[in-house]
């Protein structure tokens, strides 16, 4: 039997036979319900095919959402697209063990305790425990951006189209969980896969800083 290089969590797992499926999935969560919404009343979360899922905020403040599936025991990796955030978005880790209150902003303070974001450059590219840090590129709207986390080395690291960034984080040694963060009203992201990795696919690369979790 082939070994998949890596499972969907949104698209399923294909491929695999029906008991080794229904054992997967008693693990995971799927995305459909995966999405922890502090205010509803200006998020809305839209299904686009089946596979991929949408988020947009329906109106102007900080707006962090956390993925409900607990990252531990393996490598993870979220790919999502931003749209008309007007450079004001995140993505990154949280605590597992932190409630993130609602209409909070990552960089303030208490919450940048326990997130670690990755910015467009409205702050800083990196920011965690009130400190921002430059290196990363800014990724933009419509690109593909994708954090890969690996609970095995405690590492948190950005792609932007694929480009490995040199700033990430390391000594995670806790559960976390994946978060986003828009602002604007009519700013959107959609989720465009979970998946957990067989293999890690980042690398050492050039002038690479790691930021202590």
């Amino acid at each position: 039997m082939t070994v998949p290089k890596e499972y969907n969590i949104i698209d399923g797992l294909p491929g695999l036979g029906p008991d080794i499926m229904l054992e997967l999935l008693s693990e995971f969560r799927l995305i459909s319900n995966a999405v922890q919404f502090l205010d509803p009343d200006y998020v809305e979360f839209l299904d686009i095919d089946g596979i991929q899922k949408k988020i947009n905020q329906k109106e102007f403040d900080n707006c962090i959402n956390s993925l409900i599936q607990v990252l531990n025991n393996g490598i993870w990796s979220l790919e999502v697209m931003f749209q008309n955030t007007y450079g004001n978005a995140a993505v990154g880790i949280v605590r597992d063990s932190y409630d993130i209150p609602a209409r909070a902003h990552y960089a303030n303070k208490l919450h940048t305790n326990h997130i670690a974001a990755f910015c467009p450059g409205y702050l800083y590219p990196v920011y965690y425990k009130g400190q921002g840090t430059d290196g990363n590129a800014n990724f933009k709207n419509n690109q593909i951006v994708r954090l890969e986390f690996d609970s095995f080395k405690g590492t948190l690291i950005l792609f932007i189209d694929n480009v490995q960034q040199p700033v990430y984080f390391s000594g995670i040694e806790e559960k976390v969980r994946f978060i986003v963060y828009m602002y604007y009203d009519k700013s959107s992201c959609t989720i465009l896969s979970l998946k957990k990795l067989i293999a890690p696919t980042s690398k050492h690369i050039e002038n690479e800083v790691a930021i202590k979790w």
